[in-house]
């Protein structure tokens, strides 16, 4: 079995990587480009660009999250934050790995937020279809998809367009290309959808990945703090 130290030297050493930093203020992470810089296994650092690592307010007590492009396969850890080793650099040492599957379930939060459901233009189809708009709201959402509620049944188009409304302080809107996975109605009369993302980019997913991290701190601050009392 691959450990975490041997996927580490599966990374070249100056390869550009997307790091997700915890803040003290805890209402946002800093989402950033950075490079890996190979160190000593279980260690690492991450350098930026000058500048742009806010150093007076990461919180060194929290995991951060590392994305690596791997050509095709993305390659995530989760790493802790050993110390601020110069300027526009953090010396690293993993944690553990994540698979694909494990990425989907941790970053898959609870979360109300509205959502509209579009018809995907029709009329590039050259169809008889009708352009229609159906408003709902999240029940948990993830960087891949989300599980909403709507008063109606959405039309089975095989691809809708999604404006979600991502609940950052300053919320923010992403448009996708999605299609529905499954859809149950339940006992009072709502619709329950489940849609899978298609087509998003990069900086839209990165959105509603950062918003989860932001969630997931939150709940898990809730439990420490219900369990103490």
């Amino acid at each position: 079995m691959t450990s975490d130290t041997d996927i580490l030297r599966t990374i070249p050493d100056g390869k550009p990587v997307r790091v997700f930093l915890p803040l003290f203020n805890g209402l946002k992470h800093f989402r950033s480009q950075c490079v890996y810089k190979e160190t000593s296994p279980p260690e690492f650092e991450l350098t930026f660009k000058p500048g742009t690592l806010p150093e007076g307010e990461i919180d060194l007590k929290k995991t951060c999250i590392i994305s690596i492009d791997m050509g095709g396969a993305t390659t995530s850890l989760e790493a802790v934050i050993l110390q601020v080793t110069g300027p526009q650099t953090l010396k690293m040492a993993i944690q553990k790995s994540i698979s694909h599957e494990q990425m989907r379930e941790f970053f898959r939060v609870d979360a109300t937020t509205n959502v509209i459901s579009k018809s995907f233009h029709p009329e590039v189809f050259n169809t008889d279809s009708k352009q229609w708009s159906l408003k709902g709201q999240t029940v948990d959402i993830s960087g891949s998809g989300i599980l909403a509620v709507f008063s109606k049944e959405p039309p089975g188009d095989a691809h809708v367009r999604l404006e979600i409304v991502i609940p950052l302080a300053e919320p923010e809107i992403v448009e996708v290309l999605a299609h529905r996975v499954r859809t149950q109605k339940m006992s009072n009369g709502l619709y329950e959808v489940a849609y899978h993302f298609d087509d998003i980019t990069t900086e839209d997913r990165d959105k509603i990945i950062g918003c989860c991290l932001i969630i997931q701190r939150k709940l898990l601050q809730l439990k420490v703090q219900v369990k103490n009392q």
